[in-house]
């Protein structure tokens, strides 16, 4: 598990430092897991060590690795803790990017710093109505003069209790045109200790066992303006930001869980011996080893390139999302490999896999559900990949009579006419029988702006020679009707049989 050739050499020695930190003190971690203490030994070592500040720039105290650093320290940590990774992981968004790409000087002065040294954050989204419908967060924060007084619960907060910082999201408009563009949330920091603010519950989260998880209750509590992060309205953006950069350095915890359960089922079975022989010589052993590998590889790979792109400034919505819930998936669909090759010993304690298995599943909710990561990708893909998701233009080829690729565009476009608008329409029906036209597949054949081309579209609907469908925008497809595809030619014009069919077998 080397760096990758687009490394600096600070992160490929940060990676070596990690790493041998990790050998020291993974038994306190181990220790923690079965006394379900919270490793506070541990984090404060990691934040003494500035590791905490591998994404944060140098020059707010931090190391200044990017989001590369970022996941190099959680893969890292993942590879032999799984719960105080979880936790570091949760420090880094606990606020950190969203004070970066949102705050003040002031605030990043204020903030940053402390966070490189160790501070415990804690992000706080999820609400009784509110959790992957962020936007339905029902939390209040009323302006008074120089202040906002927050009211309201939250729960299912990693780190809530022992966290110092609360980087929180609270509803500060409930005008519905604010709440239709997104501009009724606003994002605070609250510091633990502040009057009114209290933890209310601990939850028992599966895995979580050196993990703390829980809800908090706020009675009136008064954050200051300079604490607000952003404009008021803009915390929307401002948690989309953080979420991206959250499922980024989350998938890089699932690499490390995916090393975990190499590191055990493989010298596992090398030394478990059934029917004479040592089990890692059994098949089916041996292929799910290499499904492990497989995961791991073509994961970790995806993963670092998201992380180089988070530092190159890319827009990386479709590739956090798509790491994130793709790193979930593959770590469960491992775990539960390596629990069949360790047989009663994968589902026992005294092992990790064990662990893994359930916190693997755990992060098919954490950090947004693998669901709501696959509608941010699917919304994000027809809009960032418009350009590159385009249907290729067809023609009947003039000897074959069957639909072939167009090379380059139409040459001589059509003016826009009924007659020619239901001709090009017939034409597709010969291409493709099933499918309707858009204003843009027909504006490739017809010289039209969208409203000639609505007004003659109309026309054939009167006379129902056209179908249309459309939604809010108006129209949206449109299809020749069996009337239609009369009118504009002959139906010999749209026979077609291969060479092989004889007058006996058509008719």
């Amino acid at each position: 598990m080397k760096g990758f050739p687009w490394w600096t050499e600070e992160q490929l020695a940060f990676q070596q430092e990690v790493r041998a930190f990790c050998n020291e003190i993974a038994p306190i971690d181990a220790r923690t897991r079965w006394t379900r203490e919270f490793p506070f030994e541990i984090y404060k070592e990691i934040g003494k060590r500035g590791y905490i500040g591998a994404a944060i720039p140098k020059e707010y105290g931090g190391l200044g690795l990017g989001a590369t650093g970022a996941c190099i320290l959680a893969e890292e940590l993942h590879t032999l803790m799984p719960g105080i990774g979880r936790i570091v992981v949760g420090n880094m968004n606990g606020g950190l990017r969203q004070i970066i790409e949102a705050g003040t000087e002031e605030q990043k002065k204020r903030f940053l710093p402390a966070i490189a040294s160790g501070e415990i954050g804690a992000v706080v989204i999820t609400e009784m109505t509110a959790g992957t419908d962020a936007a339905g967060i029902t939390l209040t924060a009323k302006k008074e003069g120089d202040h906002y007084v927050l009211n309201g619960k939250k729960r299912f907060i990693v780190a809530a209790g022992v966290a110092d910082r609360y980087f929180v999201y609270a509803r500060t408009s409930d005008a519905p045109e604010d709440f239709k563009k997104r501009r009724h949330l606003t994002a605070f920091v609250v510091k633990k200790g502040t009057p009114g603010f209290s933890c209310e519950k601990l939850n028992e989260i599966l895995a979580f066992e050196n993990v703390q998880n829980g809800s908090l209750d706020f009675d009136n509590v008064i954050v200051s303006e300079k604490d607000r992060i952003g404009e008021e309205g803009e915390a929307w953006k401002i948690m989309m930001a953080g979420l991206n950069f959250e499922r980024t350095v989350i998938s890089a915890g699932t690499i490390g869980w995916q090393r975990l359960l190499l590191n055990n089922a493989v010298p596992y079975s090398q030394r478990r011996v059934q029917f004479g022989k040592a089990t890692i010589d059994i098949p089916a052993n041996q292929d799910k080893i290499a499904n492990i590998v497989t995961r791991l590889k073509v994961s970790r790979i995806a993963v670092y390139y998201t992380a180089y792109l988070w530092d190159m400034e890319e827009d990386v919505t479709i590739e956090a999302s798509a790491v994130k819930a793709y790193g979930a998936e593959i770590t469960l669909q491992s775990a539960n490999d390596a629990t069949q090759i360790m047989g009663g010993d994968g589902v026992n304690r005294f092992y990790p896999v064990q662990n893994v298995f359930e916190v693997s599943k755990t992060e098919h909710v954490a950090g947004g559900t693998v669901e709501a990561c696959r509608l941010t990708i699917f919304r994000s893909a027809l809009k960032l990949m418009a350009e590159d998701i385009q249907m290729p233009r067809r023609v009947i080829d003039e000897k074959l009579g069957v639909p072939v690729p167009a090379v380059g565009p139409v040459e001589k476009k059509l003016a826009v006419s009924e007659d020619n608008l239901l001709a090009v329409l017939a034409e597709d029906y010969k291409i493709n029988p099933g499918l309707h036209m858009t204003l843009g597949d027909i504006k490739e054949y017809i010289a039209a702006d969208d409203a000639a081309l609505e007004k003659a579209i109309v026309a054939l609907e009167e006379k129902g020679y056209v179908m249309v469908l459309r939604n809010k925008k108006g129209i949206q497809l449109v299809k020749a009707t069996y009337d239609g595809l009369k009118v504009a030619h002959p139906k010999e014009y749209y026979r077609w049989f291969p060479t092989w069919a004889t007058e006996e077998r058509v008719f």
